[in-house]
This record gives C-alpha cells, sequence and structure tokens, in this order.
C-alpha cells in the first residue's frame, strides 16, 4: 500500500506543476477562469499534501530518520535532511502560498494570484526529488 501511495504522490506532482502553470497563465491575462483553476490546484495540493503527510510520518523517509539518527546527525547529512526537512518545509511552504492565491483569485487579485502561484511553483521545483539530484533522486515516472 505504501508504495501506491508513493507512487499516487509522484504522479500528482505533475498534475500540480500543470494546474500551476495554467493558473499562472491565466493570472497574467486576468482570464475569470483561474478560479475554477485554482481551485482544482488547490484540492490537488491539499490531497498530496495529505499523502505527502502519511508518508512523512509512517515512511523511512522523514520522521523516522530523526528518530533513529538523532536531528543532529540528520542535519549534517544533505540526504537525510532533504527528505527529513527540506522537502517536507518546502512543500507546506508552497501549499500555503496555493492557498493563499486562491483566497486571492476569489477577489479578482489577479496579479498577486499570478506572483504567488509563481512563487510556489519556484519552491516545489527547488525541493522536488528529480532525477538528476545525486543523491535523493527519484525517477519522473516512478512506477510505470
Amino acid at each position: 500500500m505504501y508504495n501506491g501511495l508513493l507512487h499516487l504522490h509522484n504522479f500528482l506532482r505533475w498534475i500540480i506543476i500543470i494546474f500551476l502553470l495554467i493558473t499562472i497563465i491565466q493570472a497574467f491575462m486576468k482570464n475569470a477562469a483561474v478560479k475554477k483553476t485554482s481551485l482544482w490546484l488547490v484540492i490537488t495540493a491539499h490531497l498530496t499534501l495529505l499523502l505527502g503527510l502519511y508518508q512523512y510520518f509512517v515512511g523511512n523517509f522523514g520522521y523516522k530518520l530523526i528518530q533513529t539518527n538523532g536531528f543532529a546527525a540528520v542535519m549534517k547529512d544533505s540526504a537525510m535532511r532533504f527528505w527529513a526537512v527540506e522537502h517536507i518545509s518546502g512543500m507546506i511552504i508552497a501549499i500555503i502560498l496555493i492557498t493563499v492565491a486562491r483566497s486571492k483569485s476569489k477577489k479578482s487579485a489577479y496579479s498577486t494570484t499570478g506572483l504567488l502561484c509563481l512563487l510556489a511553483l519556484i519552491i516545489i521545483l527547488a525541493v522536488v526529488p528529480w532525477p538528476f539530484r545525486e543523491g535523493i533522486a527519484r525517477p519522473w515516472f516512478p512506477g510505470i
């Protein structure tokens, strides 16, 4: 079951990136459709967050690294630090930005929506375990 949730979590990152790109484009074009797109973005982001939190506390990466090795040792190792601290922190910040952007889109604050989503996209791209990242790499499409 854990592997299936991990694959779903990894698949949903692509959906989030697609929705983020569409939302950013719509926001900067001042398209009213951004309200609906941002809703789907928030739903997908929060679902992915729930899957990620489950994996963080139940899986072998995340909180278990801190329990097993101690916080000081985790912070000294870049791969363990990524999984135990950086990935979850960055994603939570990005999802907060996405949620605030959704709120701004409902008030037709398109420029703010676009900027918040752009910032969230940059953070997400920085803390995703891309295949080219040494020591923390995950495949482009795991499980496929």
